[in-house]
């Protein structure tokens, strides 16, 4: 997911960049790194409801480790594949 989240800091869509979540990742053990793997692949094109690539990888990893997303995107919070928390 580091893709993302540098992709996202480059288009200023977020405030941390990848060099801050490596260093919080590497600090904490509130947090973990879940590699993309086929298995989370899998799990994100069973989701129908979420068009755009890099939200429903997102989704998918959340809905492959049966975690609760943490999000305030409109799109994913209407998702019926994923548990959202606002």
């Amino acid at each position: 997911m580091r893709i993302i989240i540098a992709y996202l800091y480059e288009k200023q869509r977020i405030p941390v960049s990848i060099k801050a979540i490596k260093t919080i990742l590497e600090d904490s053990v509130n947090y973990r790194e879940e590699k993309l793997s086929i298995e989370i692949i899998e799990s994100s094109f069973e989701i129908t409801d979420i068009p755009e690539l890099h939200d429903r990888l997102i989704a998918g990893t959340a809905r492959y480790l049966n975690l609760p997303l943490i999000t305030n995107d409109p799109v994913i919070l209407s998702s019926i594949f994923v548990s959202c928390v606002k």
